[in-house]
This record gives C-alpha cells, sequence and structure tokens, in this order.
C-alpha cells in the first residue's frame, strides 16, 4: 500500500520558537547536506517538552481545533493550558502560538506550540528571546490562578 507522505500530519522537529517553520515538503534545516552551510543544532528539550509533543495529534487539530487539542494534549501530560493568540510575528512561519504550564514547580515551567502557517504541522518549543515576554506573561497568569 502507497501513501503519499505530503498528505499526512506530521509533528515537526524539536526546535526554538524562533526556528522557521518548514514549508510542507521541504527539508528541515537541520537536514541540509554537506555542501550546505551548517547550522547549529537546537538544544534538547526536556523530556516533559517531549511528553507534550508526543501527545499532540494533528488529527485533533482538524478535528478539535487548535485550541482544544492542545488542551487535550496538555491534560494528558498533566499541565494546565493556558491560553492561545496569533503568532503576529513572534515565531517565523506560524499562524498560532499556544502556552502550557508543565510544572508549576520552582516558579513553573513553560512550553510553546506553534501551528504552522498551513495548519499542517504542530511543533513544541522552548521560549527564546522573541518569545521571553510571552513566558513572563504566562507566569503572571499562573500567579493570578494559584489565588485563586
Amino acid at each position: 500500500m502507497t501513501t503519499e507522505t505530503s498528505a499526512l500530519p506530521m509533528h515537526g522537529p524539536l526546535q526554538p520558537a524562533s526556528t522557521p517553520i518548514p514549508e510542507a515538503g521541504l527539508a528541515h534545516p537541520s537536514s541540509q547536506t554537506a555542501s550546505a552551510p551548517l547550522m547549529q543544532e537546537p538544544a534538547p528539550l526536556a523530556l516533559d517538552l517531549v511528553e507534550l509533543d508526543l501527545a499532540l495529534d494533528l488529527n485533533d487539530i482538524a478535528e478539535l481545533g487548535f485550541c482544544a487539542a492542545v488542551r487535550a494534549a496538555a491534560t494528558r501530560v498533566d499541565g494546565e493550558f493556558l491560553f492561545d493568540l496569533p503568532a503576529s510575528g513572534l515565531a517565523e512561519g506560524a499562524q498560532r502560538i499556544a502556552v502550557v504550564c508543565l510544572s508549576r514547580d520552582d516558579g513553573g515551567r513553560f512550553g510553546l506550540v506553534l501551528l504552522s502557517a498551513n495548519g499542517d504541522q504542530a511543533i513544541t518549543a522552548e521560549a527564546d528571546e522573541t518569545t521571553a515576554g510571552l513566558v513572563q506573561f504566562a507566569k503572571a497568569f499562573v500567579a493570578v490562578l494559584e489565588k485563586f
């Protein structure tokens, strides 16, 4: 049985939020040939963020919508979906960003879920310099939740 892979939903590679999301069908920068300039590989993500990535299902995104699918994935890994919003230039090639609280210990641990512009990839990411303000807002959001 032959299946066209470009039609299958897939998770993108784990990367910092500022790394552009590759277009569907294009190779990820880390798969460049030896003749291409070498790019520094992103640091490995923490286990809790990898678990969130594995819990995400693009079929859920297509069926339920981005917000509900990320909420369900967060619940499966004992995290908390906080909010999602338009990417608005915070992450190149992304249309939406969701913030998930993975742990409230030690000031909180937060992960981002980026939805590609085409809606065909969901990528988990650590916060970086472009999304640091978003994570600070998430920390304040959690602090308000903890008061109630």
